[in-house]
């Protein structure tokens, strides 16, 4: 993994700029409401319906720490700030939503995710905790086999062997679906018997993978889907994300891309 300790020296020049901002809301709103799009300052009043000279002192600390300046009676951000504040908005989206996936996070081996996909895990914003329950304790499992069969094209890391998943794989090879996968060395033998490999249109990259790299992927022209193992070595088979979202499978493709960068000694 690439070191960030660059990163965090970027931070560091703003670390006053953290102390300032979140001590008012009104700063916040303010420049909130400005990284959308420069405004005079009525239109600021309208559009934060915070009282107008609670407006004009803030904007003016704000234009004096050169935050924000003025053209032609609207207000900008400083290009400083605007890379601030997508940051702010960008961690906001990540907190959101490693509260509402904490199922499969916490006492997960999460930490297999490459760091590129890291930086950009805000980018999941739309994804589903999908949870089995007691009436379908394969759900996770039927989803993902469903959603092989429907893919158009497919890039997969596959952490383990499942019957099912062979076979839908072995379908849609069979309709000249363009097929990526990356296993483990270690049941190269058993991937090999079960999924027929000599079509042009599906490669499969066997890696050494380390004890935190298990993670299951899919990523199909029309959803994707990620599951973790527990803290045990145990894959989680009764929670997954998944989307269909454009930006979730974009991520997903990286994230495919990233660990397979990050794995180079195939076999």
């Amino acid at each position: 993994m690439k070191n960030i300790s660059n990163t965090i020296e970027n931070y560091e020049p703003i670390s006053k700029d953290i102390k300032f901002l979140p001590k008012s809301m009104i700063r916040l709103a303010i420049l909130k409401t400005l990284y959308e799009c420069p405004m005079n300052m009525r239109e600021v009043n309208h559009e934060t319906q915070i009282n107008y000279s609670a407006i004009s002192n803030n904007m003016h600390m704000l234009e004096l720490r050169g935050y924000i300046y003025q053209e032609n009676d609207c207000y900008f951000l400083s290009n400083a700030m605007r890379i601030y504040m997508g940051n702010m908005l960008k961690l906001g989206q990540l907190m959101e939503l490693l509260e509402r996936i904490a199922p499969i996070t916490q006492n997960h081996i999460v930490h297999c995710l490459p760091l590129d996909s890291i930086y950009n895990f805000h980018y999941l914003d739309d994804v589903n905790l999908i949870e089995a329950d007691g009436l379908n304790v394969y759900k996770a499992y039927d989803l993902i086999e469903n959603a092989i069969k429907k893919s158009g094209s497919l890039k997969a890391i596959l952490p383990f062997s499942y019957n099912n998943f062979n076979e839908s794989i072995n379908r849609i090879a069979s309709k000249n679906k363009n097929i990526h996968l990356i296993s483990p060395v270690d049941i190269k033998d058993f991937i090999l018997k079960n999924i027929k490999n000599s079509r042009s249109n599906l490669k499969i990259d066997f890696m050494d993978f380390d004890d935190d790299d298990y993670l299951l992927l899919i990523c199909s022209d029309k959803k994707m889907m990620l599951g973790f193992f527990k803290e045990d070595g145990i894959y989680d088979q009764n929670r997954l994300l998944t989307s269909t979202n454009d930006i979730c499978i974009e991520w997903a493709n990286e994230l495919f891309n990233n660990f397979k960068k990050e794995n180079l000694n195939e076999y």
